[in-house]
């Protein structure tokens, strides 16, 4: 009789873990009656992503009537986008801000957008998304990471800056120390180039420059100023070596348990805010160079990449099976 009893109780316990466990897949309104989505970016808020993230809550919170809870948390409060993988795949997060480099340890697909000087300029790349790239990517995130591509937010070129010297050819790299993120091809391509690449995440990119773990980094200039790199470099040297999108992610899990209205609203605010963050950082590019500017950088313009181009031009042929060649012929057409 104690033996059953025993069993009973230990069975009730194990069913009520359970049953909570399946609680956090599957969302249910709080005693408010809202379903919280909670949204992680590690820039701080002047950064142009955040904004887009900011706006896609205002829409989210507005076209539900207040239904849906929109939590940002910004500044890295949960870390970096590995970290937020994670957390998603978990269920502990239900949406994020993630770089295609840091996908693409995740789904080798999106290593096409490291890949230097495969786009064009950002028309360029947005075109190539429209024309059938985005569907296609994210189907195989879904697939492999449960995870589900809700917005798409493309950066300003990504350009060298550094407290060492101006880069105007690729000799210029040689020996520099560059904090680069977490993805092989970015690796190799300064290895290429003669630099020193240093795989950083984004949270610890500030200190290595200001310490000298790395002489300097490359990015989209508006991060420079929204994350005052202008204090621990000297030099912004325009290479435009790669255009990399971040992407708005979303649980996939926890979204297919959505009521079908919000889920529909969540898919245009995504889009919106995705389009948000793209014109806010080409429209702003050239007034940031000029904040840069004020700050005491050293704006280096570059008439000819030829050198830069020649130098990573055997990458291609190295990651055209791993990426997929007809991903990779997209952006070539």
């Amino acid at each position: 009789m104690k033996k059953t009893l025993m069993f009973l109780l230990v069975l009730a316990l194990f069913s009520s873990m359970v049953f909570a466990q399946g609680g956090k897949e599957a969302p249910s309104a709080d005693a408010k009656g809202q379903y919280v989505i909670k949204m992680a970016t590690p820039s701080n808020p002047e950064d142009n992503c955040v904004k887009a993230f900011y706006y896609f809550e205002k829409i989210v919170e507005e076209r539900t009537g207040g239904r849906v809870d929109v939590q940002v948390f910004d500044s890295a409060q949960l870390g970096a986008h590995r970290d937020y993988i994670e957390q998603m795949q978990m269920g502990s997060l239900q949406a994020a801000e993630i770089n295609t480099a840091v996908l693409s340890g995740f789904d080798p697909k999106f290593m096409v957008f490291d890949l230097p000087y495969l786009s064009k300029n950002v028309e360029h790349l947005q075109s190539v998304l429209n024309g059938g790239l985005d569907e296609k990517l994210n189907a195989s995130l879904e697939e492999t990471n449960g995870l589900k591509v809700i917005g798409w937010m493309i950066r300003a070129p990504r350009n060298l800056y550094n407290s060492r010297n101006a880069v105007n050819t690729a000799a210029d790299f040689k020996g520099m120390k560059v904090r680069v993120m977490e993805s092989p091809i970015m690796t190799r391509t300064f290895e290429l180039l003669g630099a020193v690449p240093v795989p950083l995440s984004a949270a610890e990119r500030y200190m290595a420059l200001q310490t000298g773990v790395v002489h300097g980094a490359e990015n989209s200039v508006g991060i420079i100023v929204s994350q005052k790199e202008y204090e621990v470099t000297k030099y912004v040297s325009l290479t435009a070596h790669n255009i990399t999108p971040n992407i708005i992610a979303f649980d996939k899990k926890y979204f297919d348990k959505l009521p079908s209205d919000i889920q529909q609203i969540i898919l245009e605010a995504g889009k919106e805010a995705g389009a948000y963050a793209t014109k806010l950082d080409s429209e702003n590019e050239a007034a940031t160079l000029d904040q840069l500017r004020g700050f005491g950088m050293q704006v280096n313009d570059i008439a000819d990449k030829s050198s830069f181009i020649q130098a990573v031009a055997p990458i291609y042929a190295q990651y055209r099976n791993e990426i997929g060649g007809d991903i990779i012929d997209a952006f070539l057409k």
